[in-house]
């Protein structure tokens, strides 16, 4: 695993130990990164269920002003750390060690704003749905933020959650990238 672009190019990033984290594949990475071009760097980049922090810390290297990342493992959060020290980006960052439904409320009592909010839960645990649920709910998501899913690709998701709108789904292998925006958003 390494960043593939940006300021940290070419560093290679700690993985979690164990069998409960999947990192999300270079592949799906650079695709994903395609996808969202300079929108990756338009705002601060709000990284839920990180792992490694991989994702967050490619939007960093490629511009973002800053960026958010929550998982409740304690080796997850240790490795996100690390990465962020050996890529030179962790003063951009925060981290939080907490689940992500108890995470939500926090960030929306601080009144961030997000660019982009990406989330990859394990697959087929319902998680997807919920944490788009708590979203919308507490209004996290702003006119101009991008809220992506990454999730297995038999599992599909809803075509509307609340005011958040399923605007596109790519998929590579076994692996699924939805994209939603608030329904009365700017044009992705």
């Amino acid at each position: 695993m390494r960043v593939i672009t940006g300021i940290a190019k070419g560093r290679k990033l700690e993985s979690v130990k164990g069998l409960k984290t999947r990192p999300t594949s270079d592949r799906v990475k650079e695709s994903l990164f395609s996808i969202l071009g300079e929108k990756a760097a338009a705002g601060r980049f709000l990284d839920l269920y990180a792992g490694s922090g991989a994702i967050g810390i490619e939007a960093l290297s490629r511009g973002a002003p800053g960026a958010v990342f929550v998982d409740n493992s304690k080796a997850a959060v240790q490795a996100i750390r690390k990465n962020l020290e050996r890529v030179g980006l962790a003063d951009l960052a925060e981290v939080y060690q907490t689940n992500v439904e108890r995470a939500i409320p926090i960030l929306a009592r601080r009144k961030l704003a997000f660019g982009c909010i990406f989330l990859d839960p394990p697959y087929l645990s319902g998680k997807a749905v919920t944490t788009l649920e708590a979203i919308d709910c507490h209004g996290l998501a702003g006119p101009e933020t991008l809220v992506i899913v990454e999730h297995g690709k038999q599992e599909q998701l809803p075509e509307r959650i609340g005011s958040l709108v399923l605007h596109r789904v790519q998929s590579y292998g076994d692996t699924a990238i939805s994209f939603f925006v608030r329904h009365d958003s700017i044009d992705y």
